[in-house]
């Protein structure tokens, strides 16, 4: 079974205790947190203060928990799946699929509209 929040915020707080210098060597946000967490805060709290996601709060503390254990920081890899939008492109990474269209193309023209500017122009006169 997974551990609880509270479970995994307690091992992180005895991780960084282990380093009672290591707050002092991180960049002012990352120290305000760090300091936060040993003090007791939640994530939930910690990430509503400083406007960030829980998980990037979780993310921070364990890369702390990890140098003040003398390691460096975990990298972690996500990678998508299926029909996931990997190409940086204006479509996006969606063109043509090989499917058919996905509605990403612009609307081809239907022949009994009017063209652009085919109306009535100032030479026309109109009969009765």
């Amino acid at each position: 079974m997974a551990p609880t929040a509270e479970e995994r915020m307690a091992a992180l707080r005895e991780q960084l205790r282990a380093d009672p210098t290591l707050a002092a060597t991180l960049p002012e946000t990352e120290a305000a947190i760090v300091h936060e967490a040993l003090a007791g805060e939640s994530v939930y709290a910690i990430a509503q203060r400083h406007g960030m996601s829980e998980e990037a709060v979780w993310t921070l503390l364990g890369n702390a928990a990890r140098l003040a254990r003398g390691q460096g920081p975990a990298h972690r890899v996500e990678s998508g799946g299926l029909g996931s939008d990997t190409d940086p492109g204006v479509t996006g990474g969606y063109g043509d699929t090989g499917f058919g269209s996905i509605g990403n193309e612009p609307p081809e023209p239907t022949p009994e509209e009017p063209e652009p500017g085919g109306g009535m122009s100032r030479g026309d006169v109109l009969s009765v």
